[in-house]
């Protein structure tokens, strides 16, 4: 802890001193109680005014509407007190006064542990803050030497706190980096809380209540200097609107920000980790840090919940029942007894519907391939989680980077169950590799290829390791929809599964019960009722403009259908509630995709398996052009390919065109010219004369399109080339095929806590500014809610979803950025 004036000996001895406290109790180097009436100036200088003339700019560099003046601080009863009002001071631009102090130059240091107990404001546009900023700037101005936000809060984002650095170039190229923490008590606005970082070399940890959230190294800076090695001073604001404060709550004034103290410790403080968001009957392992391995740790935990082992020490393993609550950890060390408090939340329960594979019996899936090996064993370990007789071993690839096994399974009837959390994928695994490790589940449709990503991705659904060398249940949470709305619910064909994808690892995964699971409270599983469109046929056509009757048959086994829904294209077009059920659609020109979605007593649901029909128009055909093109290969024998491409021809009433002569040229890994007539269903496919091994790149340009009757018109033209995207049909087929896996995205949608009890907050990752605008849709697809579209800039937004007035039940979050939709499945308790 640097607690000296001269640097040269301070930077020696800061180090030495914060590493050698790891098993001594740390020391108060520096601390104020704020025990008298009036700001300690020894410890504490003010800022005043509006950052107008400063090294900042007018508001702070923040667009913050208040003027911070002497009389908003103010010291009595035991605490400071930061207080944010509505008044209007002669000569000020604002209608807002609040306070500001730092410790610059009266407390400065490199390294320790720095904490403050804190009692938050409430209101929105509120935007307290604990703070530290570069005393001496060496690297230069803001942000080259640093900040640390130890608190942020925004009084419109009232369940969460933020923790974040700040580094890089100078605005606008500055870089930050954060994240939030979600306070699952309600009541925590009327509570004081210790909020803190520990600051060691190359690394910064954040606590709120003894709680490790996050973890920042220099590694995660990249190429950017890592300027937290230099002193560093406090500040305590509470700033008003500005940039992350938003719109301010005129009726909230006076907000009171009170800091119960502030100190500083030459060492580490016990802190509790784990998970705070747990499964229903689930298993999770909670530890102390900062504490030898043999300290007396007393774990107290909620009612129904068991620990299966480490009471009395540091690591702790916990089978839940199922309810969630507090966990409480009394931690005896020879500087006392330090009590550390958890709350934690529960997902809803769910109930084993079937298995996929489960090696003992048949399952609802067969393998098909895979890139490393599998091989059908006996139980390597068996336990209370996985006692059967039979599991799989899986020795992942060490040359495959997106290493994945295939299952065809046609138990998937309508994938949205999964999407939408009311079935869920869970898989017990045994493995040696780290705790963390991903597994991803992907759900695909026939249309799916190595090569044509995100082509026939339905959904992805991402788990975690959580223990090493022992059997233990993996539940996966859905994640993202590649192939959004081209990848139907109900043509699930084939269940990927993928360890530590995206890596080169060779590590051996023991795997056992692949299970779907359904919502419910653990008793009987309601079956779903079944549908199917009895009309119109399969294929059919129709004049533009007719009255096209369509009919669906419905039935369910153990109980009754309550209603049929049709859809279009995706889009409702109307409901029967009694059989025979069906409603009159009018017809337009274009091929329509009809769905039915049949729903029971219990609220149970299943789409249908769809037809095409088509609208002809009733006018004359007289043009043709390209519909689509996609190019790919088929095999020539003794591992050489040639290449293909498959050509549709529609006329200018979107019809298939047959005995169309379609004339064009390979690109690529082939030069030549090819050609062939279109047949009834307006396609045809021409084949390269050549061959070739390896990776072969496929591009194919129509050059022309010629007909007895019709005339080519390429203004129509919807694609001419491929190669400009995959979607356009350029295929890469290496020796090793990888997987659509090997597309990386910076950027990201999360959302936390999840499940959540009245707000969640979505996380949106940017790796440039875009468009984001989002809504919240019910599980029958009925917009409920919406978030105003709005131009997000590069870097991490928060944006919170206050749905206290929702019923508890599942959720769907779409979001929209820069035209691309993602979808989330959040779950409110």
């Amino acid at each position: 802890m640097k607690i000296f004036t001269t640097r040269a000996v301070l930077m020696a001895m800061c180090t030495l001193i914060f590493f050698s406290v790891r098993s001594q109790c740390p020391n108060i180097v520096w601390a104020d109680e704020f025990s008298g009436n009036s700001l300690n100036l020894n410890n504490w200088d003010y800022q005043t005014g509006d950052g107008c003339g400063t090294s900042s700019t007018c508001g702070w560099g923040n667009n913050e509407l208040q003027d911070y003046t002497t009389n908003n601080v103010v010291v009595s009863n035991g605490t400071l007190q930061i207080i944010a009002d509505r008044e209007v001071l002669r000569g000020n631009r604002s209608n807002y006064t609040s306070g500001r102090i730092r410790s610059i130059n009266k407390g400065d240091w490199t390294y320790g542990r720095f904490e403050a107990r804190i009692k938050l404001p409430q209101g929105g546009g509120l935007w307290p803050a604990f703070w530290m900023l570069s005393t001496n700037e060496p690297y230069g101005g803001w942000p080259q030497s640093g900040e640390i936000d130890i608190m942020e809060f925004v009084g419109n984002k009232p369940d969460e706190t933020l923790g974040y650095i700040h580094y890089g170039d100078p605005y606008p190229d500055n870089q930050q980096q954060g994240t939030a923490f979600a306070f699952n008590d309600e009541n925590f606005l009327s509570q004081f809380h210790e909020f803190a970082v520990e600051w060691n070399p190359n690394e910064i940890k954040w606590f709120v209540d003894g709680n490790l959230f996050q973890t920042k190294t220099a590694a995660d800076l990249g190429s950017f200097n890592w300027p937290f090695d230099q002193d560093m001073h406090f500040l305590l604001n509470v700033a008003i609107g500005g940039n992350l404060g938003g719109v301010v709550d005129n009726t909230i004034f006076p907000a009171t920000m009170e800091v119960e103290y502030v100190r500083v410790y030459d060492g580490g403080r016990p802190y509790v980790t784990g998970d705070r968001f747990v499964e229903y009957e689930g298993q999770n392992s909670y530890s102390i840090g900062n504490v030898s391995g043999n300290t007396n740790v007393t774990w107290t935990v909620p009612a129904g919940a068991t620990i299966v082992s480490g009471q009395g020490t540091p690591n702790m393993i916990l089978d839940w029942g199922t309810t969630a609550g507090t966990i409480t950890a009394a931690v005896s060390t020879a500087c006392g007894v330090e009590t550390l408090v958890m709350n934690t939340n529960m997902a809803p329960p769910y109930a084993k519907e079937f298995s996929f594979e489960n090696f003992d019996e048949t399952g609802n899936a067969a393998y098909v391939s895979s890139d490393g090996a599998l091989t059908e064993v006996a139980n390597p370990a068996p336990n209370a989680i996985n006692g059967s007789a039979l599991s799989a071993e899986y020795v992942r690839s060490s040359t495959a980077q997106f290493d994945n096994i295939v299952f065809g399974t046609p138990a998937i009837a309508d994938a949205a169950q999964y999407v939408f959390g009311d079935k869920r994928f869970y898989m017990d695994v045994y493995t040696a590799a780290p705790v963390g490790t991903e597994i991803i589940i992907q759900l695909e449709t026939d249309t799916s290829t190595p090569s044509n990503f995100p082509d026939g991705r339905h959904s992805r659904y991402f788990g975690k390791t959580r223990e090493v060398n022992s059997w233990h249940r993996v539940y996966f949470d859905f994640t993202d929809r590649p192939d959004f709305g081209a990848a139907p619910d109900n043509a699930i064909t084939k269940l990927l599964v993928l360890f530590n994808s995206n890596t080169f690892t060779g590590d051996t995964y023991y795997f056992d019960n692949l299970d779907s699971y359904i919502l419910g409270t653990g008793g009987p599983v309601n079956s779903a009722p079944t549908v199917s469109i009895t009309a119109p046929g399969d294929g059919s056509s129709f004049a533009d403009g007719t009255n096209v009757s369509i009919a669906a048959a419905a039935a369910d086994s153990d109980g009754s259908v309550s209603q049929v829904e049709f859809f279009v294209n995706g889009n409702s077009v109307g409901v029967d509630t009694s059989s025979p059920y069906d409603i009159n659609w009018t017809i337009g020109v274009g091929t329509y995709d009809i769905t039915a979605v049949a729903t029971d007593n219990e609220s149970a649901s299943t789409t249908s398996s769809g037809v095409t029909v088509t609208g002809q128009s009733s006018g004359p055909s007289n043009e043709v052009y390209v519909s689509s093109i996609v190019t790919g290969t088929q095999s020539a024998g003794r591992g050489n390919n040639n290449g293909t491409a498959t050509v549709t021809i529609l006329d200018n009433n979107g019809s298939p065109v047959a005995n169309a002569s379609v004339t064009g040229t390979f690109s690529g890994t082939f030069t030549e010219t090819a050609s062939g007539t279109t047949g009834s269903n307006g396609t045809v496919t021409v084949t390269t004369s050549g061959s070739a091994k390896g990776g072969l790149v496929v591009n194919f340009c129509v050059d022309d399109v010629t007909h007895g009757s019709l005339t080519y018109n390429s203004l129509l033209n919807l694609v001419t080339c491929t190669g400009a995207s995959a979607r356009m049909g350029e295929t890469t087929v290496g020796a090793d095929e990888v997987t659509s896996e090997n597309i990386v995205t910076t950027t990201s949608v999360e959302t936390y806590p999840n499940p959540f009890v009245s707000h969640f907050v979505v996380r949106v990752n940017l790796a440039e500014t875009s468009s984001f605008a989002a809504s919240i849709v019910s599980i029958d697809g009925r917009v409920l809610d919406t978030i105003a579209a709005q131009s997000l800039t590069e870097g991490q937004h928060s944006i919170q979803v206050n749905l206290s007035n929702f019923e508890a039940g599942i959720y769907f979050l779409q979001t929209m950025i820069d035209g691309q939709k993602t979808v989330h499945r959040v779950v409110k308790n």
